[in-house]
């Protein structure tokens, strides 16, 4: 029985790790995409995890993983975005600008995997 157990365990954890693996890749071009169309340089190519909590909306249990990106306006300066992702679609995606925050739709991010809206 222990033995079926330590089974289950490993299952969940792939499973848990390969989720989370497609949801930086997912997070990664998102934040590309975001900051070519606001005319921005997205720096490093890399996002980090910032978060990731239970979501229970649309009568459905699912995660909601929360990443950083640096992008910069000139080349000089840094500035720092933030986006959410519940599984592959994008809840939200926000970008700090020296002249303010700015709020970005999330349907200005394009078709998702497959040609789903976000």
């Amino acid at each position: 029985m222990t033995g079926l157990f330590v089974i289950l365990a490993l299952v969940l954890a792939v499973v848990y790790f390969n989720d989370a693996w497609r949801s930086i890749e997912r997070a990664r071009k998102v934040a590309r995409d975001v900051c070519a169309r606001a005319g921005v340089q997205f720096l490093d190519g890399s996002v980090v995890a910032a978060g990731v909590r239970p979501d229970w909306s649309g009568g459905r249990l699912g995660l909601v993983r929360r990443y950083r990106f640096e992008f910069a306006t000139d080349g000089n300066a840094r500035y720092t975005g933030e986006l959410s992702l519940r599984g592959r679609r994008v809840r939200v995606v926000s970008m700090d600008l020296p002249d303010g925050g700015r709020l970005l739709d999330p349907d200005s991010t394009g078709p998702g995997p497959g040609g789903e809206r976000p």
